[in-house]
């Protein structure tokens, strides 16, 4: 039941929780069972599943909500930019104003063409043609034409704003480009600022026609440019990369210097007022090219203390409420009266007898503690996993709504050796007893207790790293402000780690303020969610090798990090060999998905706790749906019936 999730390219805090049913680590099924198509046309969702009993819903409703009203949502951390590129971590909704070729539809995948008409994909899987719909209007009233994707997706690449230029150029997708290395500062790494600007493989064949060239096949594209960093802005609004000498200044686009912002985006609700840090509100877009919307407006207020969220949604200032306090929340009060696929909904009653409308989806997400490498010495890391209980935690921190994390891929796209193995059943296995290992570390299953704590063993390591009861280690620990469920983590493991001798104190921070620290580097431990983008584990894994680490969060492997340059070059062997390579099949880089969460164990960078449960609460005058797989989803067929 996390409270606050970033993905690591965009949150879109619009929506919900993203879950997945999926098999093994290629593209698999969505809620209803059907198959992702990766060429020709829009990809469709096949059966009836999901759609069907939708339908049936719809037509059951004995007084139809009429069109109208504003929406009342609420953030949970401040609203830091409207950038789409920018955005790491912060916001709230971009699925309402922005939009993307691809879209999932109410969180469902595969995606769907959004922007597009038809797509194509060459047969080796590297040139992707867009025929674009030719009704689409900005909020600025300019038409859209292939030339706006270009400039969107060049200043995504190129621009010193972009905070998520690894999701275009970096390991995984990769739009082919020109590099050079003169560009780069040597403690500058995963900026990847050796990108030649204007050197792009993207191209406007004409108005209604969009292309681009990756270096090398990715099954995940049409997913990954699905996702908010690649919401579409109009030619040459900011002048920030070059080629482009911008209508308006960058504060004046995106922020509110001169009057501001004038942001203008291809979404069914155009920005109407911001407030930055506490409000944004959301107007109807009479010219939207799709159906509705159906809402007047939605406002978004941004609401920090998960407590004061949920008092305000029980008292009806609020119309939905994504996810509750751990410690708020019954299991008991829950009623599940329908599920399809993954997704269950029903009933939540309050202690008080007031009932609402409950959905639950597992989430395809991991929330984790964050080392900082430079900071934490290897003993400290170990100390924490032996003294953490994470089956402990699952129950009694989030109410048995979560699922024990003993890996950073989540259950359902692990990958997996065997045929007949279930992904899920390879994670559990793995974990327990060593199932699969490919590394030495990995032979006996997780090594620092499955499903117990291992307060002897973290004291022990301390006390061979020469600290003990007159010396103790002493570091502070990061929280979201209002988050109970990651405070109560820490307070959980306060006192084991100060058997341990370990002297932890507690902070708290924004989420925003959070993501920011995490970047700038200056915190030494904290809890953080994160939610995939794709369901495959390179979308995670591409993070932990140690290619690139000045700029990760964990800094491992970056000269002065506490690390063992024998693991880091073990897992760069892995990664390079089994999942780069020229000739790599999908078996190897599942053997080096597996090797890389094995060397994560050995090194501790991130010490997984739980994968949550995404949850959403509303009342009955809201019609809206519960989403699907992904976490995107439009409010633009929602309605509102006070």
């Amino acid at each position: 039941m996390p409270e606050k999730t970033t993905r690591r390219g965009f949150l879109t805090a619009a929506g919900g929780g993203a879950a997945a049913a999926l098999a093994g680590c290629s593209s698999g099924p969505s809620d209803d069972g059907s198959t992702p198509t990766e060429t020709g046309g829009a990809p469709s969702y096949g059966g009836d599943g999901d759609t069907a009993s939708e339908q049936t819903d719809t037509d059951e409703k004995e007084t139809p909500a009429e069109p109208g009203g504003t929406l009342q949502m609420m953030a949970s951390g401040s609203i830091q930019t409207l950038d789409p590129i920018n955005a790491k971590g912060s916001g709230a909704g971009y699925d309402q104003y922005g939009r993307s070729l691809m879209e999932f539809k109410d969180g469902l995948y595969p995606p769907e063409a959004e922007l597009a008409t038809d797509y194509t994909v060459s047969d080796d899987g590297l040139t992707y043609t867009f025929d674009l719909r030719e009704d689409v209007t900005f909020h600025d009233g300019s038409e859209l034409t292939a030339h706006d994707i270009v400039y969107s997706y060049r200043r995504l690449a190129g621009s010193e704003n972009s905070r998520n230029r690894d999701d275009i150029i970096g390991e995984t997708m990769t739009i082919a480009h020109e590099k050079d290395p003169s560009r780069t500062e040597p403690t500058d790494e995963t900026t990847l600022s050796d990108y030649v600007p204007g050197s792009l493989a993207v191209e406007a064949v004409d108005d209604y026609t969009f292309r681009f060239e990756l270096e090398s096949p990715f099954q995940y594209t049409l997913f990954q440019i699905a996702g908010g960093a690649f919401a579409v802005l109009p030619e040459n609004a900011v002048g920030d990369i070059e080629g482009y000498d911008g209508e308006y200044s960058y504060n004046e686009f995106f922020s509110t210097e001169n009057g501001g912002p004038t942001y203008a985006g291809l979404g069914p609700f155009e920005v109407d007022s911001w407030t930055k840090g506490s409000q944004i509100k959301l107007t109807k877009f009479e010219d939207y090219y799709g159906d509705g919307p159906l809402l007047d407006g939605i406002t978004y207020t941004v609401v920090g203390s998960g407590q004061t969220r949920l008092q305000r949604f029980k008292n009806g200032n609020a119309d939905v409420l994504e996810g509750m306090p751990t410690a708020s929340f019954n299991p008991g009060n829950v009623s599940i009266e329908e599920t399809s696929g993954n997704r269950s909904t029903g009933t939540y009653t309050f202690d008080d007898g007031t009932e609402v409308n409950y959905g639950q989806i597992p989430a395809l997400t991991t929330e984790y503690l964050v080392f900082n490498t430079l900071e934490v010495p290897i003993p400290v890391r170990k100390a924490f996993a032996y003294a953490m209980n994470q089956h402990e935690i699952a129950q009694n921190v989030y109410k048995g709504v979560a699922k024990p994390a003993y890996h950073i891929t989540p259950p359902a796209p692990y990958p997996t050796f065997e045929d007949g193995v279930s992904s899920v059943e390879t994670y559990d296995r793995h974990a327990e007893s060593g199932y699969q290992s490919v590394t030495d570390y990995g032979a006996d299953g997780y090594p620092y207790g499955y499903g117990e704590s291992l307060v002897g063993e973290a004291t022990a390591v301390m006390e061979d790293a020469g600290y003990g009861s007159e010396d103790m280690y002493s570091i502070t620990a990061t929280t979201i402000t209002g988050d109970s469920g990651y405070q109560s983590v820490f307070t959980r493991l306060q006192p084991k780690l100060r058997a341990a001798h370990i002297d932890m104190s507690i902070e708290e921070a924004e989420f925003g303020t959070i993501i920011s620290r995490a970047i700038s580097g200056d915190m030494e431990v904290f809890a953080l969610g994160d939610g995939m983008e794709y369901p495959g584990p390179q979308n995670f894994l591409r993070f932990l090798y140690g290619e690139s680490p000045s700029g990760q969060f964990t800094r491992w492997g970056a000269e002065g990090s506490y690390h063992d340059a024998d693991r880091r070059q073990q897992a760069l062997d892995a990664w390079e060999e089994n999942y780069a390579a020229d000739d790599a099949t999908q078996a190897t880089r599942n053997r080096a998905f597996q090797a890389i969460e094995e060397i994560n164990w050995a090194s501790v960078q991130e010490l997984p706790t739980v994968h949550p449960t995404a949850q959403r609460f509303w009342h009955d005058h809201v019609d809206v749906e519960m989403y699907g797989v992904m976490e995107n989803q439009t409010f633009d067929d929602v309605t509102l019936n006070r």
